[in-house]
């Protein structure tokens, strides 16, 4: 099951992955660049001028041979067909004699399973229930029968660009591949340096270059094109903050078993995952920041890391910009999904 935090970092999102949603605000967060906290009707207008609505129907149950509303005080009755391409909505006390325009329009849908996705004529009772992405639907008029409750919608797509509702116009992210391969090379860099014991050995007088940087030749991993990280620039990046974090220097760390001085990570503002999309490198000392083990985690982790990124964003645009990586306050956050 794919981790829905990265989400809002990929291009686009497919049928064919493995998305569990637990609420529709995660969806929204996650996929159309919302910030909402908790519940929201399941049916959301996307007014953006993209033309298009977001459904998150609960689907019926599947018990025995029979399928049963999946909430029995409302009575709707949804199910997708066999093979994916048909979602059909039934209620036998909602007729109608037309529609309104809204409904009319293509669908995004995340249909709300109680046990795990309906798929291949049966219910996959082994997995976690919630929201999963069903496809892109648009309703079937000719075939729908409003006045008798029974309405057909029939698939028009699997994927979704999430580009245009992720509020990043200069930047694209990454595949999901390329992040989690990216994820394990920066995990390996700060592994390393929690048994380094050279620390003592940097320069105290060490400056930042204030110029570009070549950028390194990337490394095949997993079939997957990464760039190298370099030790020794993660090292001055450290030294240069002087082991202490850069969120706030006072913030509780502990002294290093190999040496006298304070430990604490290194962490490329920008993403390495990014680094193909910048002339320049990345992995230099004017990228990377020194913070203690709490902000960093909450930078990957925390629902308001960016916070912590403004602050960060905010004492290393200058010398950023003399490294020759120009890059707004807004795209940033967009890199990690604000």
């Amino acid at each position: 099951m794919a981790d829905i935090k990265n989400i809002h970092r990929l291009k686009s999102i497919s049928v064919d992955e493995e998305h569990l949603f637990p609420q529709i605000a995660d969806v929204m967060n996650s996929c159309f660049g919302k910030t909402w906290r908790g519940y929201q009707k399941n049916f959301i207008p996307l007014d953006d001028g993209s033309g298009y609505v977001v459904w998150c129907p609960g689907m019926a149950k599947k018990r025995d041979d029979e399928f049963i509303p999946f909430n029995k005080k409302t009575g709707w009755l949804n199910r997708l067909s066999d093979d994916g391409t048909l979602l059909i909505e039934e209620h036998a006390n909602d007729p109608r004699s037309s529609i309104s325009e809204n409904e009319k329009l293509p669908r995004y849908v995340f249909g709300h399973y109680e046990d795990g996705a309906y798929r291949n004529g049966k219910v996959q009772t082994d997995e976690k229930g919630g929201y999963r992405f069903l496809g892109v639907f648009q309703m079937d008029l000719k075939n729908s029968n409003f006045q008798h409750g029974h309405r057909i919608y029939r698939k028009i797509g699997d994927k979704i660009d999430l580009r245009r509702y992720a509020g990043v116009r200069d930047f694209l992210y990454p595949d999901l591949g390329t992040l989690k391969a990216n994820d394990i090379v920066d995990d390996n860099l700060v592994d390393s340096l929690r048994r380094y014991s050279s620390f003592l050995e940097q320069n105290d007088g060490f400056e930042y270059k204030g110029k570009p940087q070549e950028i390194r030749k990337p490394v095949i991993k997993d079939g997957m094109s990464v760039y190298p990280r370099n030790k020794q620039t993660a090292i001055n990046a450290l030294a240069y903050a002087h082991f202490v974090c850069e969120i706030d220097n006072e913030h509780p760390t502990f002294i290093r078993k190999n040496s006298d001085e304070t430990y604490t990570e290194p962490h490329h503002l920008i993403p390495m995952a990014f680094q193909e999309q910048f002339t320049v490198s990345i992995d230099v000392e004017e990228n990377i920041v020194s913070l203690c083990s709490n902000c960093h985690n909450e930078i990957h982790y925390g629902r308001d890391a960016d916070t912590l990124l403004r602050i960060l964003y905010s004492e290393r645009k200058a010398v950023l910009e003399k490294a020759g990586i120009v890059i707004s306050m807004s795209d940033l956050l967009g890199m990690y999904g604000y």
